[in-house]
């Protein structure tokens, strides 16, 4: 026994303390994430006190700089985020896409309401646009110039993986499972596209956003919260699991 526990009520202890601090960090989380329902819909800023939290949805429009390049599509964009996924075995031993290179960015815009027009003021934290989904690249494929010339130049991103490989003997089941594969894919704003943005009013009238989103304020918080709340799930498990092992 150390300090007059049981070895029971130690594991249930550390049990606790591990629950908890998975509670914590996934409520915090999640509370971030809940500000895209906390906002308050509006159509204007005025009479909107700075620091305040808002939702306003409209036509995204280009400000006064110049606009983002996609890069595996080229589309010139006010709001982008893109990824590359290589498929890969899961722990379970079944194939799936693992994203391995990602990014994330905006340039200033204004955003037209039915009733004004808002700048748009800083880049996004946060990017829930639906993604396109613009070249699957198998591993003995040759990408497309664009995308070749991406990963040329991206030193973040690996040229090749361990999922490359083709040991003898094993090479044909690699293949048959598609491993290596590489999608690619972009979520994006362009100029005249539908948006809605959520963020806190600043001094000078415009947003500075924490989400770009072209989905509804419900779908745009499970989208940005999926994981956490499943880590609250287990962390109220683990943390009432823990206590039931303390008390003993």
């Amino acid at each position: 026994m150390v300090l007059g526990l049981s070895g029971g009520q130690l594991f249930g202890a550390a049990m606790l303390l591990g629950g908890a601090v998975v509670l914590l960090a996934s409520a915090r989380y999640v509370w971030r994430a809940s500000a895209v329902v906390r906002a308050s819909t509006v159509d204007s800023l005025a009479g909107v006190d700075p620091g305040s939290l808002v939702r306003l949805s409209g036509t995204a429009e280009q400000g006064d700089d110049e606009t983002l390049t996609a890069p595996f599509s080229g589309s010139e964009s006010l709001v982008l985020r893109y990824a590359v996924e290589e498929r890969r075995l899961s722990p379970y031993l079944l194939p799936w896409f693992v994203t391995i290179h990602e990014r994330a960015g905006s340039v200033p815009f204004r955003l037209r309401t039915p009733e004004s027009v808002v700048d748009v003021t800083e880049p996004t934290r946060t990017v829930t646009l639906r993604a396109d989904r613009v070249a699957t690249v198998a591993l003995h494929e040759t990408p497309p110039e664009r995308i070749e010339r991406f990963e040329r130049r991206t030193d973040a991103l690996p040229s090749t993986t361990v999922w490359h490989a083709r040991q003898f003997g094993i090479g044909p089941v690699l293949d048959a499972l598609s491993l290596g594969t590489r999608r690619y894919t972009e979520a994006r704003a362009t100029p005249d596209e539908d948006v809605t943005v959520v963020g806190r009013v600043t001094e000078a009238g415009g947003v500075d956003p924490l989400v770009v989103s072209d989905r509804s304020p419900a779908s745009t918080l499970r989208r940005m919260a999926g994981t956490s709340l499943v880590g609250l799930a287990i962390g109220a498990f683990v943390v009432a699991l823990g206590a039931v092992l303390f008390v003993g």
